[in-house]
């Protein structure tokens, strides 16, 4: 029991023990965590067998997931309070990857999975998952979320369908057996999904019914159903009353090269769902999480559950929100939830014989229907037409072409749009642009005054290759001109790219060949560095074929008094 117990330091890999926190913990924290495992636990079970029911796989890897996945995730993750397991949208990637490359083919890709984001923890780079867009992620959620509810019609209607390749070919088959539909099992499904979503609603403020979980009450109403009315209708079967055990499966690296894809999209979604579920769980308790070790968690409990039978994990948002209104005060709670779950599949599997599939369905249903958030299309289509266009396009994909070229498509898309929008908000200005101030009345008399011999131009905005039109337009404008100097201001300059900085030299070239001076005013710290790391452009510094300068009044100052005068003597 020592075990449940204890610190990791975040920067030592070792345990710590003391037997003063051990004492205070079973003093102060035991119980709380006990029952929030409890309670956790029973109401994972349902769905850990419905997210494999939705995987195609057999129920019990569910349990495995929840149990190996909570227990390790728990241990080692960074959120106290996150529960992990089987979810929905993993169960759409597990069905797609099982379909084409077989369990041997999952397990891998779930294991690679894992170790990328043990290395997006490691190197600190998780975040950076959270700069994916809203109208990418939204629309690929709610296709997920579709997908799952389509897969469930079959159980819903009582359907017994041969093997399908596609999304459209099922709905065929379930268009084509519409005459084979079970009413009891359609009175079931309907059943649990008002049980789930009106029982909530109907017992606020009760004060001994309002933390009961809806899904264990439908739970058990669906096996008591079952049992003493008889109904002529499918039933998940009897779960295997025994330990999940150690086992390796084929490795190769033609199949874990065939499988990255999926390992990736798997990496993009526990990253998701699990960073999310901390920041929810920070949100109900004031604590904070530790994003990075948050993903060396999830990473490690994807690495080895597969070896255990299991399925892809992560945090789940329904099943962490129970576990801290249960009372939960550490992570022992979700260590509590897995070893509840063990238990019960190892003395109460065969109730898995008694458990209806239209109550999975049902689950499911419940579960999925979140996922599609109309309210952020709305909103996107109002906004922006072309964040819509790039919600629905993935979206669509997602639900009937493929999910890996949903998402690629996606991407593309947001870095056309992104690029798109950068190149808009780049501009390159003259001084007579500029609404009157001291500074820029200061630089429009000096320009007045030189005007036929200096050119001063500003950029606004990273100044990247999507701005090299708008560089080209100012450019041509200047190049027939006898002026002698053109000044470049670039302190709005947030950012520099290679394709400008060679664009930059090819300018400053052209213009040395014309016996033209280039001042460049302004430049960040950031780039500065990184314009003077480009050898030509460092070269053109040394041999002062460009010159630059903290401001512009000290360039045009510069040009007075050293440049014009060369060219009044000649």
């Amino acid at each position: 029991m020592m075990l449940f117990f204890y610190r990791v330091d975040k920067t030592m890999p070792e345990i710590h023990l003391s037997k003063e926190s051990v004492s205070d913990y079973f003093k102060n924290m035991f119980t709380f965590d006990l029952r929030a495992g409890f309670i956790t636990a029973i109401v994972a079970l349902p769905l850990s067998i419905g997210f494999a029911v939705a995987s195609n796989v057999d129920p019990s890897m569910g349990i495995y997931t929840a149990i190996v996945a909570g227990f390790l995730a728990s241990l080692f993750g960074g959120s106290k309070f996150s529960i992990t397991g089987p979810t929905g949208s993993m169960s759409v990637v597990v069905l797609a990857a099982m379909s084409q490359y077989g369990m041997e083919g999952l397990f891998l890709a779930t294991v690679l999975a894992g170790l990328i984001q043990i290395l997006l923890g490691l190197f600190k780079v998780g975040k950076i998952i959270k700069f994916l867009p809203l109208p990418l992620i939204s629309g690929f959620t709610a296709g997920l979320g579709l997908m799952i509810i389509v897969y469930q019609i079959p159980n819903a209607l009582g359907l017994d369908l041969p093997e399908y390749e596609s999304t459209i070919e099922m709905l065929g088959l379930v268009l084509s057996d519409l005459g084979s539909i079970n009413p009891v099992v359609v009175l079931m499904t309907i059943g649990t999904i008002l049980l789930i979503r009106l029982l909530p609603r109907l017992t606020k403020g009760k004060k001994y019914f309002a933390s009961v979980p809806p899904t264990i009450v439908a739970l058990i109403l669906s096996i008591l159903i079952f049992v003493f009315l008889h109904p002529d209708i499918p039933t998940v079967g009897l779960i295997p009353a025994k330990l999940p055990t150690f086992s390796l499966f084929k490795i190769s690296l033609s199949l874990a090269v065939d499988v990255l894809p999926f390992a990736l999209m798997l990496v993009l979604l526990g990253t998701l769902e699990s960073l999310l579920c901390a920041v929810v769980c920070d949100g109900m308790t004031a604590t904070k999480h530790d994003s990075d070790r948050e993903l060396i968690g999830q990473g490690i409990a994807k690495v080895v559950t597969p070896f255990f039978g299991g399925l892809p994990s992560t945090a789940a948002i329904s099943r962490s929100t129970i576990n801290i209104r249960e009372g939960a005060k550490t992570r022992a709670g979700g260590m509590f939830h897995s070893l509840f779950l063990l238990i019960i599949l190892l003395f109460l599997g065969w109730l898995g014989a008694y458990l209806p599939y239209a109550f999975i369905a049902g689950v499911l249903f419940c579960v999925a229907l979140p996922m599609i958030n109309l309210r952020e299309f709305k909103l996107m289509l109002n906004y922006d037409r072309i964040d819509a266009a790039i919600f629905g396009i993935t979206f669509f994909l997602t639900v009937f072409a493929d999910m890996l070229l949903a998402f690629e498509v996606g991407i593309l898309l947001t870095m056309i749009k992104f690029m798109y929008d950068m190149t808009q908000s780049v501009q390159i200005n003259t001084i007579e642009d500029y609404d009157s101030t001291d500074s820029a009345d200061q630089i429009r008399a000096l320009h007045e005054r030189f005007g036929d011999k200096l050119a001063i131009y500003t950029i606004n905005g990273p100044f990247f290759f999507g701005a090299m039109n708008v560089f080209d337009q100012k450019v041509n404008v200047h190049l027939p001109t006898k002026r002698q100097v053109i000044v470049i201001r670039m302190r709005y300059v947030p950012y520099v790219d290679a394709t400008a900085t060679s664009r930059l030299n090819e300018f400053i070239a052209s213009r040395n060949r014309e016996n033209k001076y280039v001042l460049i005013t302004g430049i960040r710290p950031v780039v500065k560095k990184h314009l003077l790391r480009d050898e030509i452009f460092d070269t053109h510094v040394r041999n002062k074929e460009v010159y630059l300068f903290d401001s512009t009044e000290l360039a045009v100052r510069y040009a007075v008094n050293e440049i014009f005068p060369k060219f009044e003597n000649k």
